[in-house]
């Protein structure tokens, strides 16, 4: 079985990881859609974050998402920037279904 981790930090992928090798059934990959599970921290996204993967499923583009949640659209595109690495996500489309199959957003 192949497993991807994300996590806050190294330290806790690594610890996880630690954890996941005693079983001999288990390998680790770094892409989500390549594993056959997916392990996420729920703490992985900052709440800025998890707003705007949240408004920009809500409404679709990032100057929508900038008006609704009175942030610069410059400032909307480092979270959604900062989110899809953390996700390692390739879109922003990708991002957001990430971030709702892994119940990081609602």
């Amino acid at each position: 079985m192949k497993v991807a981790v994300l996590a806050r930090t190294e330290k806790d992928v690594a610890y996880i990881k630690h954890l996941l090798s005693q079983s001999k059934d288990i390998t680790f990959c770094d892409d989500p859609l390549q594993a056959d599970a997916v392990i996420v921290d729920a703490e992985l996204l900052t709440h800025a974050e998890k707003e705007v993967l949240k408004a920009l499923s809500d409404y679709g583009s990032v100057e929508e998402v900038a008006a609704k949640t009175f942030r610069a659209k410059a400032t909307v595109k480092k979270h959604l920037c900062s989110a899809r690495k953390k996700l390692k996500a390739k879109t922003t489309i990708q991002a957001v279904a990430f971030a709702i199959r892994y119940r990081l957003i609602h």
